[in-house]
């Protein structure tokens, strides 16, 4: 018998693969960034605690060539503080 697989908008295909690189990358805590796209626009939102994590997660949404704009609202949380990345 055959399973029907729901359907994947463009959209939604393009965010399912930034979620699952993310993933491989095999840092728990990039898995709690939260990832919309908008056309060809990328929404990041989440924390950090490094700014090399944020430099992994950056580098796989702009390698992506369905993404032409990254609008970046992941914070970095670094000691007590919190620095909010602007896009």
């Amino acid at each position: 018998m055959l399973k029907l697989q729901e359907a994947i908008l463009p959209e939604e295909g393009l965010t399912h693969r930034i979620k699952h690189t993310i993933h491989q990358l095999g840092y728990p805590q990039l898995r709690q960034i939260r990832c919309e796209s908008m056309g060809s626009t990328l929404i990041l939102q989440g924390e950090l605690s490094s700014w090399y994590e944020l430099q992994l997660i950056l580098k796989i949404a702009v390698n992506e060539p369905e993404v032409e704009r990254v609008e970046n609202q992941i914070r970095v949380h670094s000691g007590n503080q919190f620095s909010l990345v602007a896009d």
